[in-house]
């Protein structure tokens, strides 16, 4: 048996057509002919493909029916209702076109994952490009060199903003080398970007945790701008990656943008989103405080890129966005941005850099800790652990060490170390300080049996005895030793 496919789908199209206009009927909207009889028909194009059939209207023919009538939802729910749960929707254009879906009752995608954790698996392997996150068609990317080297972030505290630019940092840190990739960033908030980050051997500058740091980094990326230009036009080049030698792509983060408002810095930031581009320099702003005051018309038109999580008002969503919709997002993460030609809700990617992969990601593009203490100091903490019964004395150390380190200096540290808590503070005037479990853990030093970092006697003297020597305990402070026989 020979099955017809043409005239199978021309006899679905024209059963599809026949509902639309049979609603038309039913709702009046349908102007009769006395004369001829029957009703004035509109006229469309149909188009059919693997999902949907589109009517494309003819413009000139649409039976008087009024442009806004066909936009109404409450029409397009009667023609789902005629069409068995087949979703209808009409496109608004440079004509109008009704969309009907050729599978009844099509359900709606599912809802995104609350958390997405940053895997190693979902780094793309191509130069310079992060993935964002995930939309409901699948994984959503930045190239961070190029379409979105110009990047604006906003939202509420916790809403997600800052867990993205750790992941794109990281994403960054793991494919590229410092020869290749350089990260400076401002944490006005002080709190968001302290280890491993400050660790990371990408770093073009130290972190900025405070205003005035903050200011001179950005300065300092801004003078690296220059030097670039500069060394680009004598090799007569307009693209930094045409050098024989390319410079690093260079990532500016500013996590809060509030700060510099109506400042120079702010300034700054412009030129460098608006001519960083050739120079291999990238920049991402973020904000809790998406207003016009802190987001005036310069920065978001030099910021080409727009990455909203949820705001408290549509007025931020506006700021950030150009368009309401940011206040309704509804969990940590969730952001909506334009991205590709279409509106994506994109759940970004969840860092965790103390347990899982992000912690292992973190750990691996960061280099060690650098010890807490010198080798000189993890000695003297030792001497006094294991030899002088956990007392930090002074004078004893000085012999000890002599050589190595001088008396005014080992004052001073026990001076520094006491107010760190790192020794305890001396109840009388004589007594020593001793070091504590905190210090002796920084130190690497191993505890003897039954040690109590907080208590414990100081060896004052020794004395002997008509068989064995023993050690004198109290609380004296003499800086020497005395032998009793």
């Amino acid at each position: 048996m020979t099955v017809d496919y043409e005239q199978l789908a021309q006899q679905e199209v024209v059963g599809y057509w026949r509902a639309i206009l049979g609603t038309l009927r039913q709702r009046g909207m349908l102007k009769e002919r006395p004369r001829q009889g029957g009703c004035v028909m509109p006229q469309a194009l149909a188009i059919l493909d693997q999902e949907r059939v589109y009517f494309v209207l003819d413009m000139l023919r649409l039976a008087g029916v009024p442009r806004e009538r066909w936009l109404d939802r409450d029409l397009w729910a009667q023609w789902r209702a005629a069409l068995s749960g087949r979703k209808v929707v009409v496109a608004d254009g440079y004509g109008l076109v009704i969309c009907v879906a050729r599978t009844p009752g099509l359900p709606s995608a599912k809802r995104l994952p609350a958390v997405i954790p940053l895997e190693l698996e979902r780094i793309p392997d191509k130069p310079y490009l992060v993935c964002l996150g995930s939309a409901k068609r699948g994984p959503v990317f930045l190239d961070i060199a190029s379409k979105h080297r110009a990047i604006l972030t906003g939202g509420t505290s916790g809403s997600g903003k800052s867990t993205m630019l750790k992941s794109i940092i990281l994403q960054l840190a793991h494919k590229h080398t410092p020869s290749e990739f350089q990260v400076a960033i401002c944490d006005l908030k002080q709190v968001d970007f302290r280890d491993p980050f400050d660790r990371l051997p990408h770093l073009f500058a130290s972190i900025a945790y405070n205003l005035d740091d903050a200011r001179r980094l950005i300065e300092t990326v801004e003078q690296e701008r220059l030097r670039r230009a500069a060394v680009m036009a004598s090799a007569g080049v307009a693209d930094w990656r045409r050098l024989d030698e390319p410079f690093p792509l260079l990532l500016l983060v500013v996590d809060e943008a509030a700060d510099f408002a109506k400042t120079a810095a702010m300034e700054t930031l412009v030129e460098v989103a608006r001519k960083g581009r050739a120079m291999g320099i990238s920049l991402i702003v973020g904000t809790q405080s998406p207003t016009s005051e802190v987001i005036d018309h310069q920065v978001r038109a030099n910021l080409v890129t727009a990455i909203a999580f949820q705001t408290r008002t549509n007025i931020e969503s506006q700021v950030i966005l150009g368009c309401k919709g940011a206040e309704s997002l509804d969990r940590e993460g969730l952001a909506l941005t334009f991205l590709y030609g279409r509106w994506q809700k994109v759940q970004t990617l969840f860092v965790d850099t103390d347990d899982g992969d992000g912690g292992e990601l973190a750990e691996r593009v960061s280099v060690p800790p650098t010890p807490a203490l010198e080798q000189i100091e993890r000695d003297l903490v030792e001497f006094a652990i294991h030899i002088l019964d956990g007392c930090f004395i002074i004078g004893r150390l000085a012999e000890e060490f002599a050589g190595k380190i001088s008396k005014r200096r080992l004052t001073r540290l026990a001076q520094r170390w006491e107010m760190r808590g790192w020794l305890t503070t001396p109840a009388h005037a004589t007594d020593a300080r001793k070091v504590t479990d905190e210090l002796a853990t920084l130190a690497g030093v191993s505890l003897p049996y039954g040690w109590d970092g907080q208590n414990g006697d100081r060896v004052i003297g020794v004395t002997g005895g008509g068989r064995a020597s023993e050690p004198v305990t109290g609380a004296g402070d003499r800086d020497d030793m005395e032998v009793i026989g």
